[in-house]
């Protein structure tokens, strides 16, 4: 069955969301500052400032939460886009490869 044309243009944008993020995980600066910068250093700070006391007992946990769950976002996100990309990938060469033996 041939795919509708809203199913290949949703085929297409997963494609390149995955292949703009591969291109993003090899830049040198994306790397520094968003790799190693946020989902590293600001993790690691954020972990060990949940044990300050200083930081419980001004009630400040919450904050240092919220970091740690937009981090998380954010992998996440990244991880959906390689995996719908992935899917997306796959289900274009199987459309290439139907549409070859025709």
């Amino acid at each position: 069955m041939e795919p509708t044309e809203l199913e290949t243009i949703e085929t297409q944008y997963w494609v390149d969301q995955a292949e703009a993020l591969e291109r993003l995980m090899k830049n040198k600066d994306f790397k520094t500052v968003i790799l190693e910068g946020f989902f590293k250093d600001r993790a690691i700070n954020g972990v060990s400032m949940l044990a300050d006391p200083g930081i419980k007992q001004r009630g400040e946990r919450g904050e240092i939460m919220e970091d740690m769950v937009a981090i998380s976002n954010l992998q996440y996100h990244f991880k959906m886009i390689r995996n719908l990309g992935a899917i997306a990938q796959d289900d274009m060469d199987e459309e290439t490869r139907s549409g070859s033996e025709a």
